[in-house]
């Protein structure tokens, strides 16, 4: 028998995910996150699941109101140490009576599970759908760090290699800090990047109330690294670390030198630091699912994979439907889906 019960002891928290070992987990799902929400007005309760006083399952329940409609939201989670299916069909009752009592159209789940056809098939049976719209980032390219640094750097191809050498030669300079300076300019970059090549309006760009938030909260674990040759910054990002994996987030670059693109550099120094910083993986976070160059990302994505290793595929977000309200929401972030051109991976 499986009963939740809420989460208030921060430790309670950090050390199951410390001792579950999972295989795919990120900072959506860590104590700060839920710092970061609040920060952001949200209604948030931390919960965990248990069996015979023993914790199974932990994961962060987002109750979100928007002006048509309201929902429960579980973002990359729950966390779990055994069948996600057998205990998510014994709690998912009181989740129900839950959302209904909230007034709420919708239960959304943007899980960590795998992207296959008996993932899918399991939620279909719960009476689950796909979600017309994605919230987080569902494939991901991942970057194993517990191999040394020569071995890191030889597995990138010959030729973008060069751009990080050359870089190196040219005398580019990284700076790695979160001085208020360094911080206002990835917020004014990042803008500024969003407007030249957002032609498509494919993704909003983040609001500087909601960058500087994340350094609030994140502060221990938030790097902003950036490259600079002749004192211009062309390169500059943010890497946010939970536990033992380190996420590149946000970025933005002004690339006036192509022939030694100071992007690699800075990104190759991020890595790096991830390293120094004992993470086990680097999580270049949003790819497209395939190589299809019409895909909104794809240019970001083809950059991004050149530092090799592997895609992980989540599967789609999925919802529950509550409401006949849920279907305006559908109406609408279909179209905003259709209208960006994003697609997702079919399960495999």
């Amino acid at each position: 028998m499986y009963t939740l019960k809420e989460i208030l002891d921060k430790n309670t928290w950090d050390n199951f995910v410390v001792d579950a070992n999972l295989e795919f987990y990120s900072f959506l799902q860590s104590w700060e996150w839920w710092e970061f929400q609040e920060l952001a007005c949200k209604k948030i309760v931390r919960y965990w699941i248990y069996s015979d006083e023993t914790l199974t399952w932990v994961f962060l329940l987002i109750k979100v109101h928007a002006k048509r409609w309201n929902y429960y939201f579980i973002p990359h989670g729950p966390l779990i140490k055994w069948d996600f299916f057998e205990v998510f069909t014994e709690i998912l009752e009181d989740l129900i009576l839950m959302a209904n009592l909230d007034d709420m159209s919708f239960i959304r789940i943007n899980s960590t599970l795998t992207n296959t056809k008996n993932n899918n098939a399991h939620f279909k049976k719960l009476n689950f759908s796909n979600a017309p719209m994605h919230e987080h980032a569902e494939d991901t390219h991942l970057l194993n760090l517990e191999i040394n640094e020569s071995e890191l750097l030889t597995n990138i191809k010959k030729k973008d290699r060069y751009y990080i050498n050359r870089a190196i030669k040219e005398g580019v300079v990284i700076r790695v800090d979160n001085e208020i300076d360094h911080i206002e300019k990835l917020i004014e970059m990042h803008h500024n990047h969003s407007h030249r090549t957002n032609w498509k309006k494919t993704y909003a760009p983040f609001s500087e109330h909601f960058i500087k938030s994340l350094y609030k909260v994140f502060w221990n674990n938030i790097s902003t690294i950036s490259a600079s040759f002749e004192w211009n910054i062309e390169s500059i990002l943010m890497t946010i670390k939970f536990w033992k994996t380190c996420v590149y987030y946000i970025a933005a670059s002004d690339t006036k030198h192509p022939k030694f693109s100071p992007n690699y550099l800075c990104q190759w120094e991020a890595i790096k630091k991830a390293k120094k910083d004992w993470c086990t993986l680097y999580n270049f976070w949003w790819v497209s699912p395939d190589d299809n160059p019409k895909h909104p990302i794809a240019w970001v994505t083809k950059f991004k994979r050149k530092f090799s290793w592997y895609d992980y595929s989540l599967l789609h977000a999925q919802d529950l439907v509550l409401s006949p309200k849920y279907y305006i929401s559908w109406i609408i972030e279909t179209f905003r889906r259709i209208r960006r051109w994003y697609y997702y991976k079919k399960p495999e």
